[in-house]
């Protein structure tokens, strides 16, 4: 019997790895878009005056890019590369 449970939790354990690994692989992806448009933004020499009128849309870019983006998994948990390392690390430490 203890067998029996011990498999069904592997088999759960499993399950939720893989659905955290679909939701955290697009999540990280976006992340590092979004730090790629700000390094783009800022290292385009915005600052120079040979486009004023560039400035502060620039200047909005870069500030809107660095956010954090936060993806959520059914509204309940925030899905990153973090969230599967602590879920990882808590389980091993079971």
């Amino acid at each position: 019997y203890s067998y029996q449970v011990q498999f069904r939790h592997v088999i759960v354990f499993a399950v939720m790895m893989v659905q955290l690994s679909f939701y955290c692989v697009p999540a990280n992806y976006v992340a590092d878009e979004a730090l790629t448009i700000a390094e783009a933004a800022y290292f385009s020499k915005w600052y120079l005056s040979s486009f004023p009128s560039l400035k502060a849309p620039l200047l909005l870019m870069i500030e809107n890019s660095q956010k954090e983006i936060i993806i959520k998994a059914g509204g309940i948990i925030t899905i990153n590369a973090d969230t599967v390392v602590k879920v990882v690390i808590g389980i091993l430490y079971i």
